[in-house]
């Protein structure tokens, strides 16, 4: 392995330039069981080389110094969209190619250990002994942030991990936010949470970027805020309503914490130097130019493994399922549930169709809300990661307001569940230690509800694990409020299991994780090993592009 003493900063990676770019090529980011066995095997070797060159080491510092002005506000989305890409940034300094993974973790929530994700084929099991993970891509990493570590994992259930939230849900949260200040939140205090605290060891630190379980994540997230963007462009998709941390307001000249770039630029893949698409849910329009027949030949749409049958109403392998999960059960929550569950839980199914929300027509995409570049400057960016000055001034640019009551489904026509929101909360550090009691199933408070007697589905929806008080206090948020949305999951998972509603997913995979994903991936298989000769293949011998030296790490 080569050694090169190139310098890299992450700032200089990428430039953006306030007026929308549309980017000439751009990679598609994959459900990582839908990749064919040579594209993962190329992912985990730039992600090797990633270790080798200190990457990881630089991301989770990046990540730990940022940590408290990126969580709970709204700059949590967006930031963590940049973040995401610069990991895929430096990954095509090794490989143009390389695109970043998602993991689709909705579909496994019944029984998330049982994902085909979490095995040796993809990116490992549970941590043994010192917690340690010793098998998977990362089998056997030394981890050097914040110290030198084995990367570990410690499953929230012992062997196993409790069930979290549902497809379903999290369309229900997609239908029910109008706004980012909604979105976020119900986002970060769900899914987000769930999944780092159902892996532990180093997912439940900081330095969570230190798995790559981390990536594969937030790449899913960012998926589904694209998702939603989509959903309802109007209304969605310029929706940055919400303040930073201090309770600021931000507007689309807000630069992100650590980087020079502003809200506004980040907001729409495929422009200014987010290059990227989702392969489903958000695919890319088929109506867009392609800059040459190379690119327009790999872009042929590919045979993919079809859509398994249901069996009384759930899948039997949920790792078999070849399209996103928030995607499929779109047709079973309107074909399943009476009007008025879709009223108080899904509005915009009852006003616009879901078959309309199909997150794929670009010319639905309102132009771009103003920004003035003249008053934005990368001179006057305050390091505002310590900062609790209300008066920094992040850009004087006028706020782009969108017109809500223009709306087709404007949060006040419809008696849907209102979203908690941040807006307004108070200071948390007297409000005591969050606490909330688990139950799997509500089975003594409505037992018919359950299957338990031949009433109900037959393989009821779970309650997600509850956030733990280490996360909340570690997040700094308010008990209060992480009880609401709590409280709201619940009564979710009540109304849908006592509507009879059967959830596709809900069947725990019980046959051999680790084999599965081999029919799925074989539909596409051939084709992407055709694309072979026109693919540069990675290198083993590749110079290593080092990453910035971590300020007090040992040995730096």
């Amino acid at each position: 392995m080569k050694l090169t003493s190139a310098f890299v900063t992450l700032a200089a990676l990428v430039s953006v330039g306030a007026n929308a770019q549309q980017c000439s090529s751009y990679v598609i980011r994959k459900e990582i069981r839908s990749l064919s066995t040579s594209e993962w095997s190329r992912i985990s070797t730039v992600v090797k080389l990633l270790q080798d060159s200190g990457w990881f080491t630089w991301f989770a510092y990046l990540h730990t110094s940022n940590f408290g002005t990126i969580h709970g506000c709204e700059y949590f989305l967006p930031w963590h969209r940049r973040f995401l890409k610069d990991f895929e940034s430096i990954g095509q300094m090794y490989d143009k190619n390389f695109a970043m993974p998602y993991w689709d973790t909705l579909r496994d929530y019944a029984r998330p250990s049982s994902s085909a994700v979490l095995t040796s084929k993809y990116i490992g099991t549970n941590g043994k002994g010192n917690k340690c993970v010793t098998d998977g891509n990362q089998a056997n990493w030394r981890m050097e942030y914040p110290s030198g570590h084995c990367l570990q994992r410690e499953y929230n259930n012992g062997q196993s991990i409790s069930a979290w939230q549902s497809p379903e849900y999290m369309q229900s949260i997609m239908s029910r936010s109008t706004k980012m200040s909604q979105l976020r939140p119900a986002f970060e205090y769900s899914i987000h949470g769930s999944v780092h605290l159902a892996l532990g060891g180093d997912m439940v630190m900081d330095w969570s970027p230190n798995d790559f379980a981390f990536w594969l994540h937030h790449a899913n997230i960012d998926r589904l805020w694209f998702v939603w963007q989509m959903q309802n462009p109007a209304q969605n998709f310029w929706s940055i309503e919400g303040v930073d941390i201090t309770g600021k307001s931000l507007t689309y000249g807000s630069p992100i914490p650590y980087y020079n770039d502003n809200l506004l630029s980040l907001m729409q893949p495929g422009y200014n130097n987010m290059c990227f698409y989702y392969d489903n849910g958000s695919a890319v329009s088929r109506k867009r130019s392609l800059p040459n027949k190379r690119d327009e030949r790999k872009c042929i749409p590919r045979p993919v493994a079809p859509i398994p049958p249901l069996n009384e109403g759930v899948f039997d392998n949920v790792n078999e399922v070849p399209v996103a999960s928030d995607t499929y059960v779109k047709d079973t929550i309107v074909s399943n549930l009476p009007s008025d569950m879709l009223d108080k839980w899904f509005p915009t199914y009852t006003t616009v169709p879901a078959t309309a929300q199909n997150g794929t027509d670009y010319s639905a995409i309102p132009a771009p809300p103003p920004l003035d570049a003249s008053v934005y400057s990368s001179s006057s960016v305050e390091d505002i990661n310590t900062s609790t000055d209300e008066d920094t001034d992040y850009s004087d640019v006028d706020d782009y307001v969108s017109d809500e009551s223009s709306s087709d489904y404007a949060s006040d026509d419809y008696s849907a569940v209102a979203i908690p929101t941040d807006d307004g909360k108070d200071d948390d550090s007297d409000q005591g230690v969050y606490s909330e009691a688990y139950q799997m199933y509500d089975t003594e408070e409505n037992p018919d509800a359950y299957g338990i007697d031949g009433v109900g589905p037959k393989y009821p929806m779970p309650n997600p694990f509850p956030l733990s008080a280490h996360w909340v206090q570690m997040h700094k948020l308010s008990p209060e409020e992480i009880h609401e949305h709590y409280a709201q999951a619940k009564e979710f998972v009540k109304d849908l299991n006592g509507a009879g509603y059967q959830s596709p997913y809900a069947k725990p995979s019980t046959g051999d994780a680790d084999a599965t994903n081999d029919d799925a991936a074989a539909a596409s298989s051939d084709a992407a090993e055709s694309d072979a000769s026109d693919v540069n293949v990675v290198d083993p011998d590749v110079s290593l592009i080092m990453a910035p030296s971590v300020p007090g790490l040992a040995g730096n």
